[in-house]
């Protein structure tokens, strides 16, 4: 028995210099990174108008997205912004004349990035005043992008990548 008391005590000594220098006070501690949260929102789609009469004017429809949370760092062709156009009778699962697009690489936290197209618009008219077209904003991503091994550019949630407005809000504005 006193044999495997020794034993043992001679273990914890043969053990205690490697564990003393392991406990360096100086030593920087080790943090184990995580993963960054990636998520671009489409924001808004706004219209403004320069009327040249009563119903006539030229409409602007301006998309914005925003990059709410950690930077999104990626490579060139792998991400754009996309505005449609869709007029009454298109069916939805379609969306419509792409009338505007916006490639880009990064986007820092915080920073908003926009699309804007300008046409002709008259207010009277049933193509416009009547049955406006909708608008679509859409961040279209490369297909491959969530297997290329940069987790900087892999949107978390998709879920706010898309956004309709009606062309109706145009028609207020000439009021």
């Amino acid at each position: 028995m006193k044999t495997f008391k020794f034993l043992k005590t001679l273990g914890i000594l043969a053990i205690l210099p490697f564990a003393l220098l392991s406990c360096d006070p100086d030593e920087e501690p080790i943090v184990e990174e995580t993963s960054p949260t990636i998520d671009l929102a489409v924001e808004t789609i706004s219209f403004s108008v320069v009327k040249t009469s009563d119903f006539v004017g030229v409409a602007t429809i301006t998309g914005s997205i925003k990059n709410i949370a950690d930077n999104f760092v990626s490579g060139t062709g792998q991400q754009k912004v996309y505005l449609y156009e869709r007029s009454l009778g298109t069916p939805t699962d379609q969306p419509g004349n792409l009338v505007a697009e916006r490639s880009f690489t990064n986007l820092a936290a915080g920073e908003t990035l926009e699309v804007s197209f300008s046409r002709a618009w008259n207010a009277s008219s049933p193509a416009e005043g009547e049955f406006p077209p909708e608008y679509i904003l859409y961040i279209g991503y490369d297909p491959d992008i969530y297997i290329d091994g940069n987790e900087h550019n892999d949107d978390t949630n998709t879920s706010n990548d898309e956004l309709l407005e009606s062309g109706m809000a145009i028609n207020d504005l000439f009021r």
